[in-house]
C-alpha cells in the first residue's frame, strides 16, 4: 500500500509541473502570428476551438468542411514545450491530400479544394517536454460559387512568422 500511494505522489509530483509550465494563451498567441501572414493575403481567418494540451505522440483529429475552388490554410500554433508538430489531411475516402512532417515547431498546410465536403485534418505532436499547448486556426480565400481563388494553386510549405521565432 505504501509503495503505492509513494508511486502516485511520485506521478503527481512529474506532472504537475508539466501542466503548470504548458501554456495555451501562447499557442493561441503563436497562431494568430501566422494568420496575420495570411490574412495580409486575403485569407479569411477563423479562430477555431481546437485547441488543447498534449505529450508527445498525442494525435488529435479534426473535421473541416471545405468547398471546391476555396483555398484553404491550417495552422498550428504552440507553446514552447511543443518541439516538433506535424500535420496531415486526408480527404473523405482516406486519401492524403498533403502534409508537414518537418521538425520544426510549428505545422501548417495549404491547399485548394477539388470537393465540396469534409477534410480530416490530424494534429500529431512527434516531440514534446511533458505536456505541450497547441492552436489550431483555418484560413479560406475565395468564393462559394466553386471559381478559384486569384494567384497561383498554393501548395508550398507555410512560412514562420516574420519574428523568426
Amino acid at each position: 500500500m505504501k509503495n503505492k500511494l509513494l508511486r502516485l505522489l511520485l506521478a503527481v509530483g512529474l506532472i504537475i509541473p508539466n501542466i503548470a509550465t504548458s501554456d495555451p494563451a501562447t499557442a493561441e498567441d503563436d497562431c494568430y502570428k501566422m494568420a496575420v501572414y495570411y490574412r495580409d493575403r486575403g485569407y479569411a481567418m477563423t479562430p477555431t476551438n481546437y485547441a488543447g494540451l498534449g505529450g508527445t505522440g498525442n494525435t488529435v483529429k479534426y473535421n473541416i468542411p471545405v468547398s471546391k475552388g476555396l483555398d484553404y490554410v491550417f495552422l498550428v500554433g504552440r507553446d514552447g514545450n511543443a518541439r516538433d508538430i506535424d500535420i496531415y489531411v486526408y480527404d473523405e475516402v482516406g486519401n492524403l491530400i498533403l502534409k508537414d512532417v518537418r521538425a520544426d515547431s510549428r505545422a501548417g498546410v495549404k491547399f485548394r479544394s477539388a470537393y465540396n465536403g469534409t477534410v480530416f485534418a490530424y494534429v500529431h505532436l512527434a516531440r514534446a517536454s511533458g505536456l505541450a499547448a497547441y492552436a489550431v486556426m483555418v484560413g479560406r480565400r475565395g468564393n462559394d460559387k466553386g471559381e478559384p481563388a486569384p494567384g497561383p494553386d498554393p501548395g508550398a510549405p507555410v512560412p514562420a512568422p516574420a519574428d523568426g521565432k
